[in-house]
């Protein structure tokens, strides 16, 4: 008697098992399947900031500093309602804000609000300008055109969402595939072009396009969208033209993954233009599932398991026929 609940005890055990192993085997091959659509999204922000050295100190720059002070506190609010304004004082201060791509009110408000904050560590500096990845731009001057360093001032910024798909797979020995690249000369093309539609109004210019028209080694199904905006009060279409081509020459060509899996992207601030270059992929069902299932290793692993777990729930049901047969 006792071996027989033994005997019973063990058969239950095993079905209880095969019956785990098949669950996790239909989990396994469930998430597999879901590998490209599940990603990890890492958003990132910034704050970059352009402080001219500041004069000897004196007089001036003391009475310099109490005329800007007001202009920064006021720009915010200013500028909220219809994404800019330019502000100036009696004691030679001006001072602008852009919020960039048609910003709720809300939102400008308190990203230029922080955008003051961070003008003021400038000190005495005569030029200052802070660029924020909320969306927006201040800056201010002792005088109201660009200066030289303005002009040719670029920042380029890689941040937002890197997707990375999370992919359940082992090292097969194979060595990674070689980054893609850019064709420079196509981006600066199609960034030059964004100045005659619109960029320099509110909301900016926007673009999207294939990446394989930007790249001669693209796959997958990667596209390119292109946003621009330049300064409302320095947008004249040549000059529009000209900073957006200098800001696409200053973004590296390669490194971008144009894979169909991944994303980057890259903002180029400037005083006087915002380009900003973002890689996208499609999301949703179904995502690029085939190439991870071509893989030996992971057929074989699936397979065994799921071998395995039938093998157990038929040694499971032979076994129940066998007692039902010594009870008869």
């Amino acid at each position: 008697m006792a071996t027989a609940r033994a005997v019973t005890a063990s058969m239950r055990l095993t079905c209880a098992l095969s019956t785990l192993a098949i669950l996790a085997a239909i989990l396994f091959m469930f998430l597999l399947l879901l590998a490209g659509a599940l990603q990890l999204r890492v958003p990132t922000g910034y704050a970059v900031v352009d402080c001219a050295p500041p004069p000897p100190s004196d007089d001036s720059a003391a009475a310099f500093l109490d005329s800007l002070l007001p202009l920064l506190a006021a720009l915010p609010a200013a500028a909220a309602p219809t994404g800019f304004a330019a502000l100036h004082s009696d004691g030679a201060a001006f001072a602008r804000g852009i919020c960039l791509g048609g910003s709720a009110p809300k939102e400008c408000l308190a990203c230029l609000s922080a955008a003051a904050k961070n003008l003021t560590g400038c000190g005495a500096s005569r030029r200052a300008g802070v660029w924020r990845g909320e969306g927006c731009f201040m800056a201010y001057a002792d005088g109201n055109v660009s200066s030289p360093h303005e002009d040719v001032f670029r920042g380029v910024v890689a941040f937002g969402e890197d997707v990375f798909p999370v992919v359940i797979s082992f090292d097969d020995g194979r060595p990674p595939s070689n980054p893609k690249c850019f064709d420079t000369r196509a981006l600066v093309a199609l960034a030059q072009s964004l100045a005659g539609r619109g960029a320099a109004n509110s909301s900016g210019a926007r673009v999207v396009t294939d990446a394989a028209t930007l790249s001669s080694n693209a796959t997958g199904k990667t596209a390119v969208t292109l946003r621009a905006q330049c300064a409302r009060d320095r947008a004249a279409a040549a000059e529009c033209a000209r900073c957006l081509g200098d800001s696409a020459r200053e973004v590296r060509a390669c490194d971008w993954g144009l894979d169909g899996e991944h994303v980057r992207v890259a903002d180029v601030v400037g005083y006087n233009c915002f380009l900003r270059i973002e890689t996208s992929v499609p999301t949703g069902w179904p995502v690029p599932v085939a190439k991870y299932m071509k893989d030996p290793v992971l057929i074989t692993l699936c397979a065994g398991m799921l071998l395995a777990a039938l093998a157990a729930v038929i040694a499971c049901v032979d076994g129940r026929k066998n007692r039902g047969t010594r009870n008869a």
